[in-house]
């Protein structure tokens, strides 16, 4: 999470960022504190959750009035202004409604005696470019709440740790692949693990059992784009040609409605998945690993393994993997020989060229990448001699 930029003193405050459940228990929290801290302020809390612009105009001019009218009683006024997602890039956020609507938030601000009242706002993703955001910040203060870092591993033992402590809450117990293997699924998103994390305990106790299991998991879980990447990724490793090519044809369809993916992002995906089981291939041959069956017996192997002996750059030390991640690695390693991955980090190289340099489709590309690699030799050798 990034610092927070504060003005000392200021009476307003802005929450915003991608963690909705934090900047909502953050804003919850921190309004409590200034009606306990002003008693005698008039409280009043103006939803802004709006599906249009008409919505979010009058969201903005209720919260305006509000600012502007005097207290009952001749004291302050305590406002805060939830749910207000309209402040990132979106089209909404751009319109002529929403611009001119926060442009007149800022001048009443501006203009406010001191003490007249005091505004929380929580919000979801800020555009920090525009013109309202860089006003408030030089009158108020910003928190920034973007939850869990992805491009590093500490998410994944905090999240783990969190799905733990809902289960033994509840008096229940979950196994450690099951954890895993939902953090996995769900990846750096606090709020849904938290969602799913109820979802799996209410399963499993409405089946009356006394541990949620990793199929459960399978069972329960919703099939997110990170899972959907998950099952690619899982269906090279397992050499199913079949079910990679239905996965692939998934993601292609996402990638098709999604402007914010691509096929460059789902090659990189299946990089990874592969260099991961090189990694995990060279750890078992050097004797630190073997295959197991159950993810706790890994895990306690991952314990012993020499800690000087890994590389310093994180990128390429297995140990800095999600400890899930680099157990189905190495049993999916396991289909492969050493020199197959090293020829499939080819194929994929090979295929990250033909994206960017040529004007063959991303499916033919992708496609021929996987038959490349999930087929065997021996399939392969009859293919062309057919």
């Amino acid at each position: 999470m990034p610092p927070s930029k504060t003005k000392p003193g200021s009476p307003h405050i802005l929450i915003c960022g991608q963690d909705d459940h934090a900047i909502s228990q953050r804003a919850s929290t921190l309004f409590k504190q200034w009606s306990a801290d002003c008693p005698d302020y008039e409280q009043e809390v103006v939803d802004g959750a709006a599906a249009n612009v008409s919505e979010a105009r009058q969201a903005l001019a209720r919260c305006l009035e509000s600012l502007q009218t005097l207290s009952f009683f001749g004291t302050g006024k305590l406002v805060w202004f939830r749910h207000c997602h309209f402040l990132g890039e979106d089209r909404m956020a751009e319109s002529k409604d929403v611009v001119e609507g926060l442009a007149a938030m800022i001048e009443e601000i501006n203009q406010a005696g001191e003490g007249r009242f005091r505004l929380l706002i929580s919000a979801g993703k800020v555009d920090k470019r525009k013109s309202f955001f860089k006003q408030f910040q030089k009158l108020a203060s910003v928190e920034v709440l973007d939850g869990w870092d992805a491009s590093k591993s500490d998410w994944v033992s905090e999240a783990e740790q969190r799905v733990r402590a809902v289960f033994e809450m509840e008096g229940l117990h979950i196994e450690p692949e099951a954890t895993s293997l939902l953090v996995q699924l769900v990846g750096p998103k606090p709020r849904q693990i938290e969602q799913e994390t109820e979802k799996l305990l209410l399963y499993a106790s409405y089946q009356e059992k006394s541990q949620a299991t990793a199929d459960d998991v399978r069972q329960v879980v919703s099939r997110n784009k990170q899972a959907r990447a998950f099952a690619l990724g899982d269906a090279l490793g397992s050499r199913d040609l079949q079910g990679a090519m239905r996965c692939l044809d998934e993601e292609l369809w996402e990638v098709r409605q999604d402007r914010q993916r691509s096929a460059i992002g789902l090659l990189y995906g299946l990089i990874a998945k592969v260099r991961t089981m090189i990694l995990a291939k060279e750890m078992h041959q050097r004797g630190w690993l073997r295959p197991e069956k159950q993810f706790f017996r890994f895990k306690q192997q991952l314990e012993q393994v020499p800690r000087d002996a890994m590389p310093q750059d994180a990128r390429f030390n297995p140990l800095k993997t999600n400890p899930f991640v680099l157990f189905r690695a190495l049993n999916h390693s396991m289909a492969y020989q050493m020199s197959e991955l090293i020829a499939a980090m080819q194929h994929l190289y090979r295929a990250n060229y033909q994206l960017i340099s040529t004007k063959m489709g991303d499916a033919q590309v992708l496609q021929q990448a996987l038959v490349s690699i999930i087929a065997s030799p021996a399939v392969l050798q009859g293919k062309r001699a057919s």
